[in-house]
């Protein structure tokens, strides 16, 4: 999978066209964010269909404000389930995730994956790598 308008580093920390550092699961440094506290709002992530092979997702607030300072970074789990498979029963069995700063972002899949189930999940991460509660799981149809 890719993200959209992001430059692939090493260390897996993507740079995307606004200039912000994300870090995916393979590692690599957290560089947004604050560490102004613990997390302990909770936000929702919705998707949509932009294109072929892409899901938008924006993060909404179920409770607090992205002005509190620990709410400045989102770590957005998901995992991709084929037909026939057995997809994740929670937010925990989430097996890949990746640190943005933007509440909208965009995921486009590899061509192999569409037809499959994409599940979702994102919980408020500050730079020191405290999370905050999960938000609820969703899923949709990779196109």
């Amino acid at each position: 999978m890719v993200f959209n308008g992001n430059t692939q580093h090493s260390a897996g920390i993507r740079i995307s066209s606004d200039g912000l550092p994300h870090t995916d699961d393979s590692g690599g440094t957290d560089n947004g964010g604050t560490n102004n506290g613990d997390p302990t709002d909770q936000v929702k992530v919705e998707t949509y269909l932009v294109g072929r092979h892409e899901l938008g997702v924006k993060i909404v607030y179920v409770t607090g404000s992205p002005s509190d300072p620990a709410n400045k970074g989102y770590r957005i789990w998901y995992s991709v389930v084929g037909q026939g498979e057995t997809p994740p029963a929670r937010p925990e069995d989430l097996r890949k995730s990746f640190f943005t700063m933007r509440k909208n972002d965009l995921l486009q899949f590899d061509y192999s994956e569409s037809g499959q189930t994409a599940y979702v999940a994102v919980q408020i991460e500050n730079s020191g790598g405290k999370q905050g509660p999960w938000g609820p799981m969703v899923s949709a149809l990779i196109p």
